[in-house]
Protein backbone atom coordinates (compact mmCIF):
# COMPACT_ATOMS: atom_id res chain seq x y z
CA UNK A 1 0.00 0.00 0.00
CA UNK A 2 1.86 3.37 -0.60
CA UNK A 3 0.16 6.40 0.84
CA UNK A 4 1.40 9.84 -0.73
CA UNK A 5 1.40 12.98 1.08
CA UNK A 6 2.55 16.73 0.55
CA UNK A 7 4.36 18.29 3.19
CA UNK A 8 6.23 21.80 2.32
CA UNK A 9 6.23 21.73 -1.16
CA UNK A 10 7.56 18.20 -1.64
CA UNK A 11 5.91 14.99 -2.16
CA UNK A 12 6.88 12.31 0.75
CA UNK A 13 5.85 8.47 -0.11
CA UNK A 14 5.59 6.27 2.64
CA UNK A 15 5.64 2.19 1.39
CA UNK A 16 4.00 -0.76 3.74
CA UNK A 17 5.11 -2.63 1.05
CA UNK A 18 5.88 -1.69 -2.67
CA UNK A 19 6.25 -3.85 -5.87
CA UNK A 20 9.58 -3.34 -7.33
CA UNK A 21 7.95 -2.78 -10.75
CA UNK A 22 5.99 0.31 -9.24
CA UNK A 23 9.54 1.90 -7.74
CA UNK A 24 10.82 3.57 -10.96
CA UNK A 25 7.27 4.69 -11.51
CA UNK A 26 7.05 6.20 -8.62
CA UNK A 27 10.46 7.62 -8.60
CA UNK A 28 9.73 9.53 -11.76
CA UNK A 29 6.49 11.18 -10.16
CA UNK A 30 8.17 12.57 -7.31
CA UNK A 31 10.83 13.90 -9.90
CA UNK A 32 7.56 15.31 -12.17
CA UNK A 33 5.93 16.78 -8.78
CA UNK A 34 9.26 17.96 -7.74
CA UNK A 35 10.07 20.27 -11.18
CA UNK A 36 6.52 21.23 -11.20
CA UNK A 37 6.86 23.00 -7.71
CA UNK A 38 9.95 24.39 -8.54
CA UNK A 39 8.70 25.76 -12.05
CA UNK A 40 5.82 27.44 -10.30
CA UNK A 41 8.00 28.87 -7.77
CA UNK A 42 10.10 30.41 -10.28
CA UNK A 43 7.42 31.94 -12.54
CA UNK A 44 5.57 33.44 -9.36
CA UNK A 45 8.91 35.46 -9.18
CA UNK A 46 9.04 36.41 -12.67
CA UNK A 47 9.35 40.19 -12.83
CA UNK A 48 7.41 41.59 -15.96
CA UNK A 49 8.03 45.28 -15.26
CA UNK A 50 11.76 44.42 -15.69
CA UNK A 51 11.42 42.50 -19.04
CA UNK A 52 9.95 45.61 -20.33
CA UNK A 53 12.55 47.71 -19.17
CA UNK A 54 15.26 45.20 -20.48
CA UNK A 55 13.63 44.92 -24.08
CA UNK A 56 13.36 48.53 -24.09
CA UNK A 57 17.09 48.42 -23.05
CA UNK A 58 18.47 45.71 -25.97
CA UNK A 59 16.49 47.56 -28.27
CA UNK A 60 18.10 51.09 -27.55
CA UNK A 61 21.59 49.67 -27.31
CA UNK A 62 21.25 47.71 -30.53
CA UNK A 63 19.58 50.51 -32.43
CA UNK A 64 16.92 47.85 -33.42
CA UNK A 65 12.97 47.72 -31.86
CA UNK A 66 12.81 44.59 -29.93
CA UNK A 67 10.52 42.11 -31.67
CA UNK A 68 7.06 41.47 -30.43
CA UNK A 69 6.20 38.60 -29.02
CA UNK A 70 7.83 36.35 -26.51
CA UNK A 71 10.90 37.89 -24.74
CA UNK A 72 12.03 34.06 -24.76
CA UNK A 73 11.32 32.82 -28.18
CA UNK A 74 12.88 36.47 -29.06
CA UNK A 75 16.71 35.56 -27.34
CA UNK A 76 16.23 31.85 -27.58
CA UNK A 77 18.37 31.50 -30.67
CA UNK A 78 20.90 33.64 -29.60
CA UNK A 79 21.32 35.86 -32.54
CA UNK A 80 19.84 39.13 -30.92
CA UNK A 81 22.11 38.38 -27.50
CA UNK A 82 25.39 38.42 -29.96
CA UNK A 83 24.23 41.83 -32.06
CA UNK A 84 23.93 42.85 -28.06
CA UNK A 85 26.93 41.98 -27.33
CA UNK A 86 29.12 43.34 -30.10
CA UNK A 87 27.90 46.79 -29.61
CA UNK A 88 28.76 46.13 -25.66
CA UNK A 89 31.97 45.25 -26.62
CA UNK A 90 32.86 45.70 -30.19
CA UNK A 91 33.97 42.63 -31.83
CA UNK A 92 33.63 40.42 -29.20
CA UNK A 93 31.53 37.49 -30.86
CA UNK A 94 33.39 37.31 -34.94
CA UNK A 95 31.13 33.83 -35.76
CA UNK A 96 27.57 34.55 -34.98
CA UNK A 97 25.09 31.10 -36.20
CA UNK A 98 22.60 32.76 -38.53
CA UNK A 99 19.40 31.40 -39.98
CA UNK A 100 20.43 27.68 -38.03
CA UNK A 101 16.86 25.38 -37.13
CA UNK A 102 19.75 23.35 -35.34
CA UNK A 103 18.86 23.45 -31.74
CA UNK A 104 23.50 23.28 -31.11
CA UNK A 105 23.98 26.01 -33.77
CA UNK A 106 21.36 28.44 -31.21
CA UNK A 107 22.54 27.07 -28.06
CA UNK A 108 26.07 28.18 -28.73
CA UNK A 109 24.83 31.58 -29.91
CA UNK A 110 23.98 31.84 -26.07
CA UNK A 111 27.47 30.82 -24.99
CA UNK A 112 29.15 33.13 -27.05
CA UNK A 113 27.00 36.15 -25.34
CA UNK A 114 27.68 34.41 -21.64
CA UNK A 115 31.61 33.80 -22.28
CA UNK A 116 32.09 37.25 -23.20
CA UNK A 117 29.60 38.78 -20.67
CA UNK A 118 31.89 36.51 -17.91
CA UNK A 119 35.49 36.77 -19.66
CA UNK A 120 35.47 40.55 -21.22
CA UNK A 121 33.13 42.27 -18.93
CA UNK A 122 33.61 40.48 -16.01
CA UNK A 123 30.11 39.73 -14.76
CA UNK A 124 30.14 36.71 -12.30
CA UNK A 125 28.95 33.45 -13.19
CA UNK A 126 26.60 33.59 -10.11
CA UNK A 127 24.61 36.47 -11.52
CA UNK A 128 24.81 34.90 -15.54
CA UNK A 129 22.10 32.46 -16.23
CA UNK A 130 22.49 28.77 -17.59
CA UNK A 131 22.00 28.33 -21.64
CA UNK A 132 19.10 25.87 -20.60
CA UNK A 133 17.43 28.73 -18.54
CA UNK A 134 17.07 30.50 -21.88
CA UNK A 135 16.50 27.99 -24.42
CA UNK A 136 14.15 25.72 -22.82
CA UNK A 137 12.53 28.57 -21.04
CA UNK A 138 12.91 27.07 -17.23
CA UNK A 139 14.55 30.02 -15.74
CA UNK A 140 13.39 33.06 -17.11
CA UNK A 141 13.85 35.08 -13.91
CA UNK A 142 17.63 34.15 -13.94
CA UNK A 143 17.64 35.30 -18.07
CA UNK A 144 16.06 39.31 -16.48
CA UNK A 145 18.70 38.90 -13.88
CA UNK A 146 21.72 38.35 -16.28
CA UNK A 147 21.23 40.72 -18.53
CA UNK A 148 20.39 43.43 -15.90
CA UNK A 149 23.88 42.21 -14.37
CA UNK A 150 25.71 42.94 -17.78
CA UNK A 151 24.02 46.01 -18.68
CA UNK A 152 25.82 47.28 -14.96
CA UNK A 153 28.83 45.82 -15.64
CA UNK A 154 29.02 47.27 -19.08
CA UNK A 155 28.36 50.95 -17.99
CA UNK A 156 30.80 50.32 -15.76
CA UNK A 157 33.15 51.29 -18.01
CA UNK A 158 31.01 53.32 -20.47
CA UNK A 159 28.60 55.39 -18.83
CA UNK A 160 27.68 56.37 -21.94
CA UNK A 161 25.83 53.15 -22.70
CA UNK A 162 21.67 53.62 -21.27
CA UNK A 163 21.07 52.44 -17.97
CA UNK A 164 19.66 49.00 -16.23
CA UNK A 165 18.66 49.05 -13.01
CA UNK A 166 21.27 50.84 -10.45
CA UNK A 167 25.05 50.62 -11.17
CA UNK A 168 27.73 49.09 -9.59
CA UNK A 169 28.73 50.44 -6.22
CA UNK A 170 32.03 52.58 -7.00
CA UNK A 171 35.35 51.79 -4.37
CA UNK A 172 35.75 54.26 -2.24
CA UNK A 173 38.85 53.39 -0.17
CA UNK A 174 39.91 55.37 3.44
CA UNK A 175 44.03 55.63 3.60
CA UNK A 176 44.69 56.81 7.49
CA UNK A 177 48.30 57.36 8.65
CA UNK A 178 49.61 55.65 11.86
CA UNK A 179 48.84 58.38 13.75
CA UNK A 180 45.08 58.64 13.23
CA UNK A 181 45.19 54.72 13.62
CA UNK A 182 46.87 54.93 16.72
CA UNK A 183 44.23 57.49 17.95
CA UNK A 184 41.31 54.61 18.33
CA UNK A 185 43.97 52.56 20.55
CA UNK A 186 42.80 55.24 23.47
CA UNK A 187 39.40 55.02 22.98
CA UNK A 188 36.92 53.77 25.35
CA UNK A 189 33.99 52.57 24.13
CA UNK A 190 30.53 52.89 25.65
CA UNK A 191 30.30 48.99 26.03
CA UNK A 192 32.81 48.88 28.22
CA UNK A 193 30.89 49.72 30.97
CA UNK A 194 31.26 53.51 31.68
CA UNK A 195 32.88 56.14 30.29
CA UNK A 196 33.54 60.24 31.01
CA UNK A 197 31.04 59.16 34.75
CA UNK A 198 28.67 57.27 32.58
CA UNK A 199 27.22 54.52 34.78
CA UNK A 200 23.92 52.46 35.40
CA UNK A 201 22.91 54.10 38.36
CA UNK A 202 18.96 54.74 37.32
CA UNK A 203 18.11 51.59 35.13
CA UNK A 204 15.97 49.03 36.40
CA UNK A 205 14.79 46.03 34.63
CA UNK A 206 10.78 46.03 35.16
CA UNK A 207 9.07 46.23 38.54
CA UNK A 208 9.96 44.29 41.44
CA UNK A 209 8.82 41.16 42.05
CA UNK A 210 5.22 41.41 44.64
CA UNK A 211 4.96 39.02 47.87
Amino acid sequence: AVVSTQSTGQSRVFASSLNVKEAPILTQQIACDNLVTKLSLIEAQYDVELEQQCRDWIGTVTGEPFPEGSFQEALKDGILLCSLMNKLVPGSIPRVNKNSKFAFKQMENINFFLNVASQNLGVYDTELFQTVDLYEGTNMTQVLNGITAVARFARRDNKDLPPLGPDLSAKNPRNFDEATLNKGNSIVGMQAGGFKGANQEGMTFGRPRAL
